[in-house]
């Protein structure tokens, strides 16, 4: 690190930073020294072998369910139409004083007056 110092000094490098980083490393020589930090150190280690081995179960069974999803629910939403959001934008039916209206509130009153406006139909 002494001999890294002085070739920054000379050479200009763009990205020094990423070489700094590797000062962390220097930590490590202190748990080699403790026995006790040696300890902690490998306990961890061996926790996140357990954490990668669970994690890779879960993420399995998770694909499993959502293959099993897609296949229920596959075509449900085909040839169903609904209000375009530029047709709530450009609504003449709207007031000023319902200008604060949500785009969710103009599709439940859309179902309740039971009017055709532009529709999207996939």
């Amino acid at each position: 690190s002494f001999f890294l110092t002085y070739v920054t000094f000379f050479i200009d490098f763009e990205n020094v930073a990423v070489l700094r980083t590797f000062r962390v490393l220097r930590a490590l020589k202190t748990v080699a020294v403790v026995p006790g930090l040696k300890t902690i150190v490998n306990a961890l280690i061996q926790s996140f072998i357990s954490l990668r081995d669970v994690s890779v179960l879960s993420s399995f069974i998770l694909s499993i369910f959502t293959l099993i999803g897609l296949q229920l629910y596959m075509g449900v939403l085909r040839q169903k139409c609904v209000p375009t959001y530029e047709s709530f934008l450009h609504n003449s039916n709207i007031s000023s004083i319902e200008s604060n209206m949500t785009y969710a509130i103009y599709l439940k009153e859309i179902d309740n007056e039971k009017k055709v406006s532009e529709l999207r139909c996939d």
